[in-house]
């Protein structure tokens, strides 16, 4: 996939937008729209969390996180200006809040991440089924890879913490 991937990156250097959307079709353009808005939404909404976080650890796995969101926003917007596709509207830039109310623990805080993350493998495994184009469908293959990743992280991440529920163990 590599080969025909970076095949179409030449192929496709200096090409017009109005050439290159005819080589991608509505549905790739679709799910490349919503792999961008819903990274708006996950930026914003992490960063809104941030402010309530007390655990340094969490602290630093959300930094990690709102930093992996900004790489892939950056590259999904160079797709969409490529393909002269129009953006969803980006959420504000800082989000700060000085009131903490009781009921958004860090627990509370994990699980929003945690419920995020597990959504975003649903989304990544669809966008890569549904894209012909090689280039394209390696973009949505290092997503899913990547969310695959940090879905095994967190889970033991969250194991530790005692932030997870698990299961009773099944004796007989």
């Amino acid at each position: 996939m590599k080969i025909l991937q970076l095949l179409e990156s030449i192929i496709d250097t200096g090409k017009a937008p109005q050439l290159l959307q005819r080589e991608i079709n509505v549905l790739e353009v679709s799910n490349l729209w919503l792999e961008l808005a819903y990274r708006y939404d996950v930026m914003e909404e992490t960063q809104i969390l941030l402010n309530y976080v007390e655990d340094a650890d969490l602290k630093a796995v959300l930094q990690l996180g709102i930093k992996r969101l900004n790489k892939q926003i950056n590259m999904l917007e160079q797709w969409m200006k490529d393909y002269a596709i129009p953006t969803a509207n980006r959420h504000r830039a800082v989000v700060a809040d000085a009131v903490k109310p009781e009921v958004v623990t860090d627990k509370y805080i994990f699980l929003r991440i945690f419920s995020g993350i597990q959504s975003f493998l649903s989304i990544h495994i669809n966008a890569f089924i549904q894209a012909p184009s090689p280039k394209l469908r390696e973009v949505f293959r290092e997503f899913l890879l990547e969310e695959i990743g940090i879905y095994d992280k967190i889970i033991e991440y969250g194991k530790l913490k005692n932030w997870i529920s698990e299961p009773p163990a099944f004796r007989v």
